[in-house]
């Protein structure tokens, strides 16, 4: 196996999927051991057992992965169904109380499909069957004292999955302030050197460029009122003078030309250690953004963009480009994310992000289109280029 696959893999597994693995191997092998050397029970009994086992983790791993969150919900309601109906063949199958277990594992997949508090307060209600298979199918006494202790562990494993995921969301908001402090750390960097390069080419020019042009004019005067070798003289400091004028001027020209800002150097300051998220910058190295307002604009443009393909559409893969097209500065933001059926072009409705980046762009004189689709979502900047 290459590396490369060893590397997904391991993404794949985290201490919590190793554990919660751990514990289905210990019930499935022990309830399927058990009933083998039973007399009770024949061998089609513990096969159907150990299918159903088997059947219950492999859609318990699907549902655990990454990748499940591109997913339809209709979807993944119908593979927690059937992870249930799973533990209920188990309940009729297995004699041993202890397989309820796995309904702890499973209630763990519940809130971010149902959300903790509905998890909660439906968990007397996907718990029961425990008591009544085990009380009434099996005749085993004292089972509601069992089924209230295991209640009692669904509704801490609940509680620990909300607070695991509280922990998760502060971290990755944490995280994200940080990429956006450095991104525009990176910004204010290059607009205080910008400020300062601009400030000593305007004094260049106020200062040395119009003394040398007074000494210019007082040379060419010279030169007309001399005669012989004083006028050669003055002539040619007269001609050194409009040359160095003309180094003076293209100085303070480049000077000016090479204050652009990098806002592709805040760009991926912004990208750096972003979770779960592939981003693909397409930047022209002779495009040259001179505004600090607009290279702000974009970059806002850019984390707004970045936390709603995250966010809302649970993107994976980000496309950012820039370019210069017909005198307009044009921005290109698309992902994968697999949209809700509410943010379809028809529907499409546009919350507190995405009306405040229309009302940025528009204050520079520019445009913003947004293209919802099953793919992904697209968004489509034009700056004129004379704010630029």
């Amino acid at each position: 196996m290459s590396q490369d696959v060893w590397s997904r893999v391991y993404k794949q597994l985290s201490i919590d999927i190793a554990c919660a693995v751990g514990t289905w191997f210990v019930v499935a092998v022990s309830a399927c051991y058990f009933m083998s050397v039973d007399g009770r029970y024949d061998l089609t009994q513990v096969l159907l057992a150990a299918s159903a086992y088997l059947l219950f983790i492999l859609l318990w791993l699907t549902l655990a992965s990454e990748g499940v969150k591109h997913w339809q919900q209709t979807t993944k309601i119908a593979l927690l169904v059937g992870q249930y109906l799973c533990i209920l063949l188990i309940y009729f199958s297995v004699p041993y109380t202890y397989s309820a277990i796995l309904v702890t594992l499973w209630c763990t997949l519940l809130p971010p499909l149902i959300g903790v508090r509905w998890a909660m307060l439906s968990a007397p209600l996907w718990s029961a069957p425990l008591w009544l298979v085990y009380q009434y199918y099996w005749g085993q006494d004292y089972m509601a004292v069992s089924a209230l202790l295991f209640l009692m562990f669904n509704y801490f494993a609940l509680i620990m999955v909300r607070t695991a995921n509280n922990e998760r969301e502060a971290k990755e908001h944490a995280n994200q302030l940080n990429r956006e402090l450095l991104a525009t750390q990176k910004l204010l960097s290059q607009a205080t050197k910008q400020a300062e390069r601009v400030r000593i080419a305007r004094n260049i020019h106020d200062l040395l460029g119009h003394h040398l042009t007074a000494l210019t004019i007082n040379l060419q005067i010279a030169a007309r009122i001399t005669e012989g070798e004083a006028h050669q003289r003055v002539e040619t400091c007269h001609g050194l003078a409009r040359l160095l004028l003309s180094d003076v001027r293209e100085a303070v020209s480049e000077i000016r030309e090479k204050s652009s800002l990098d806002l592709k150097e805040a760009l991926h300051a912004l990208f750096d250690n972003l979770p779960n998220v592939a981003v693909k910058l397409d930047y022209p190295e002779q495009l040259n953004i001179h505004a600090v307002e607009t290279a702000d604009v974009l970059l806002k443009c850019v984390q707004e963009s970045l936390t709603n393909s995250v966010k809302h559409g649970s993107a994976d893969r980000v496309t950012v480009s820039l370019a210069e097209v017909n005198q307009h500065l044009t921005l290109n933001i698309v992902d994968n994310g697999k949209l809700p059926s509410r943010l379809q072009q028809a529907t499409l409705s546009l919350g507190n992000g995405l009306r405040g980046m229309q009302e940025r762009i528009t204050m520079l004189g520019g445009k913003v289109y947004f293209d919802p689709s099953q793919t992904g979502f697209k968004t489509t900047v034009t700056i004129p280029v004379e704010v630029a």
